[in-house]
């Protein structure tokens, strides 16, 4: 039951995160609001979200690839970072746990 509740509220953080990106964005090819993306989706996706960043940083620098802020470039990050965060909390370390429970009941 406990399960449910922080999955719909790690759900409903995210999905605010990105209602109030989209709402607040302004338009401008280099607006700022992808900041406001950026940070709290690293803080709700953390450790998993760094390979967003990474990925983005990467392309800007290795590649000199620029992409400007737009509603459908946010939607993207925004999904990727919501993506990553998903597995990882609601996935990967169920399994996890299960299997360290598993081995310590062998035991």
């Amino acid at each position: 039951m406990a399960i449910k509740i922080i999955k719909a509220l790690w759900i409903g953080a995210s999905l605010f995160v990105l209602l109030v990106t989209l709402y607040s964005y302004d338009g401008k090819p280099f607006s700022d609001i992808w900041i406001f993306l950026t940070w709290l989706m690293l803080i709700l996706t953390f450790p998993a979200g760094l390979m967003v960043s990474a990925v983005h940083y990467a392309l800007g620098v290795g590649f000199t690839i620029v992409i400007e802020t737009s509603s459908l470039s946010l939607a993207f990050e925004w999904a990727a970072y919501f993506v990553l965060g998903y597995l990882q909390w609601f996935k990967l370390l169920p399994y996890l746990i299960g299997k360290l429970r598993g081995l310590h009941e062998k035991r």
